[in-house]
């Protein structure tokens, strides 16, 4: 009877402690993190022109959670020289944190420009991949280039089209226009687009909150090679949703510039612009951004360089709403590995070989 209890409490206290590995094992950190700097921008159009090129979020804001039937409208008040050509517009969506209850999906919503439907041309989408608020945040971008001819007004309509229970937020939209002019300056323009979710929040006791440090959220930006001689201005857009933390870096080759990421024009939808002719080299030049902290979503680089006197004229908008409702990623009851619960791997190993040791010597 005694070797029967014993048996017994030697299996339970087994079983156990495997299931604390098991429970250990669950709060490693995941294969695939979205929080990490794992999508670079991608260039869409580099060229040297005579000519300039307009940036414009319009009178956009955050619009909060849309539901089903819900709507948002932007507008927009082009000016261009009489004598420019368009060669080509491009509309953003930047959304963000699209989900169907608490299940993270890809937003069902229709866009009109000027009362006309369009499909974007292509998508850039991430996500974090992995447990609690794995929403997607994208950067849809349609071709306009057909509804802009000159100076104007513009609006653009945003309907949510899908579930009652579904729901996305949209940070803004953008509207980009190149055009030539034999009036203008001569510039050279690159422009590269995308979306990469990062996050690199740090736990009280420096461990890292989402599993990635501030070395793991450096995102390429722009990578330019261009001859330093003929560089009269240097004129950088850096687009992030969410990128109102001011820690966060712009890093231009060897330069790290802080302080620069303030909620410009409004909090969900920050938009540095600054001449950084001082920090650019012969040759290739490497431009990144670092997300040091919170949630933020580079989504947009546009470089200018002015080969003549003056400057490009890239004129920004600034929204006069902001977010009341800004979603926040809540830290999960234990997501650092230092804090699951459990015993970790090897000190329950260690104390699963002590009980054998203990059993086989007690049977002696």
């Amino acid at each position: 009877m005694k070797k029967n209890t014993h048996k017994a409490i030697m299996l339970l206290m087994t079983g156990t402690v495997l299931c604390m590995l098991l429970i250990s094992a669950t709060g490693q950190e995941p294969d695939i993190n979205g929080y990490e700097a794992d999508k670079p921008l991608s260039v869409h159009d580099h060229d040297i022109i005579k000519g300039g090129l307009t940036y414009s979020v319009g009178d956009s804001y955050y619009s909060g959670k849309l539901y089903s039937g819900d709507t948002y409208t932007v507008l927009y008040s082009v000016s261009l020289p009489d004598s420019a050509n368009v060669k080509f517009a491009r509309l953003y969506n930047y959304w963000t944190w699209s989900a169907q209850g608490n299940t993270g999906v890809f937003p069902d919503m229709t866009l009109n420009f000027d009362r006309k439907e369009l499909t974007p041309e292509i998508k850039y989408e991430d996500r974090k991949g992995w447990d609690k608020y794995d929403y997607p945040s994208g950067n849809w971008i349609y071709d306009v280039t057909d509804h802009i001819n000159g100076s104007g007004s513009h609006s653009v309509i945003i309907e949510h089209t899908g579930s009652a229970d579904a729901f996305f937020s949209i940070s803004g939209l953008g509207l980009l226009i190149v055009y030539t002019d034999e009036a203008g300056e001569d510039m050279e323009y690159w422009i590269n687009e995308g979306c990469d979710i990062l996050n690199s929040q740090m736990n009280d006791d420096g461990t890292p909150r989402y599993y990635t440090t501030p070395d793991e959220t450096i995102t390429k930006l722009i990578s330019p090679t261009i001859s330093q001689d003929t560089v009269q201005h240097a004129t950088l857009w850096t687009i992030v949703q969410g990128g109102n933390w001011e820690e966060n870096v712009l890093k231009v080759n060897d330069a790290n510039i802080t302080g620069i990421f303030d909620g410009t024009p409004y909090p969900d939808m920050d938009i540095d612009e600054r001449d950084i002719g001082e920090y650019l080299k012969d040759g290739k030049n490497i431009i990144q951004f670092q997300a040091v902290g919170d949630y933020a979503i580079p989504c947009g680089s546009i470089l200018v360089i002015n080969k003549g006197s003056g400057t490009a004229s890239v004129p920004l908008a600034t929204g006069n709403e902001t977010s009341e409702d800004t979603p926040v990623d809540t830290p999960l009851e234990s997501t650092s590995p230092a804090d699951t619960p459990g015993f970790g791997i090897i000190p329950a190993v260690v104390m699963l070989l002590t009980i054998i040791f203990f059993n086989i010597n007690r049977d002696r």
